[in-house]
């Protein structure tokens, strides 16, 4: 049975740190060689910097990439065709029963985009990206008549989730108490999948 679980919502924060130094031109260094209306231009300064006196700390900002899990749905019991744990054939003409009998070891998987990192995604998802479940296909199928050819297939069993990410953009000039956040950009659908020990047969 699929159930759906409730929307989350979960950040993950990277910061860069930038300066921009200053940037100035000294006029009474200049040559005596110099007009005064080369004086006068070559000791404007550009629109892009800033003049700083002694002492003076330069101006910065301080950068951070936040990644948001949103629209996070999650589906429990879910069969993963993806994830095929054995088989077996009951051919025409032969019928009665066939087994399956095999072990596996099954990975959590989890999708990312933007950039993102696939441990921190898979933590704002509630799954744990290290684990595995382990355990073993044992399963015979009922008889079968001679006029019909059955293939039976185990499938795991687990947990899967769907969901986007975010990223974000903010900018924090130093000495200021607010940051700036805009949208980087957005996913689409990305799926997830943490196994459970079991399995699903199917034909």
């Amino acid at each position: 049975m699929r159930k759906s679980v409730r929307r989350a919502l979960a950040s993950v924060i990277i910061v860069v740190f930038t300066a921009t130094a200053p940037a100035y031109a000294d006029v009474n260094s200049l040559s005596s060689s110099h007009t005064a209306s080369e004086r006068h231009a070559i000791g404007q300064v550009r629109p892009d910097t800033f003049t700083t006196t002694p002492g003076e700390p330069a101006r910065g900002s301080v950068t951070y990439y936040r990644y948001d899990v949103i629209n996070l749905k999650k589906t429990k019991n879910w069969t993963n065709t993806k994830k095929q744990l054995g088989a077996c054939k009951v051919s025409k003409g032969v019928g009665g029963s066939c087994t399956i009998s095999q072990g596996y070891s099954v990975g959590t998987d989890v999708s990312v985009s933007l950039g993102a990192n696939v441990k921190d995604i898979a933590a704002s998802v509630g799954f744990n990206i290290h684990y595995s479940a382990n355990g073993s296909v044992s399963w015979t199928s009922p008889a079968i008549s001679k006029k019909s050819s059955v293939t039976y297939k185990a499938y795991s069993i687990g947990t899967k989730a769907t969901y986007q990410i975010r990223k974000m953009k903010g900018v924090k000039t130093l000495g200021q108490k607010k940051t700036r956040w805009t949208t980087v950009g957005t996913s689409g659908t990305l799926t997830a999948f943490s196994p459970n020990v079991g399995f699903d047969i199917k034909k």
